[in-house]
């Protein structure tokens, strides 16, 4: 049997990173263009207010903020793609 070589999983998150990276920078490019504005529409899911823990001692506090558009979407698909097709 002929399988394919597994690629780390740190490859693919650095793959998704630079999909939603490419993806964001159009998204700001296409905010310019009045045409396309409706494109770069964001959802905000997230954990707002973020969670604060007070324990005298330790003070931490977690929150995130996942940014989501149809240019970020299809940079990270178009990635994916390409790096499973390599």
């Amino acid at each position: 049997m002929n399988r394919r070589p597994r690629r780390p999983w740190l490859a693919l998150v650095l793959v998704v990173f630079l999909g939603a990276m490419v993806g964001s920078i159009l998204a700001q490019a296409m905010q310019a263009l009045p045409a396309l504005a409706f494109v770069s529409r964001t959802v905000e899911p997230g954990l707002d207010p973020a969670l604060h823990l007070d324990l005298s001692l330790v003070t931490v506090t977690f929150g995130f903020t996942l940014r989501l558009n149809l240019p970020i979407l299809l940079g990270i698909l178009l990635a994916v793609w390409t790096w499973r097709s390599l």
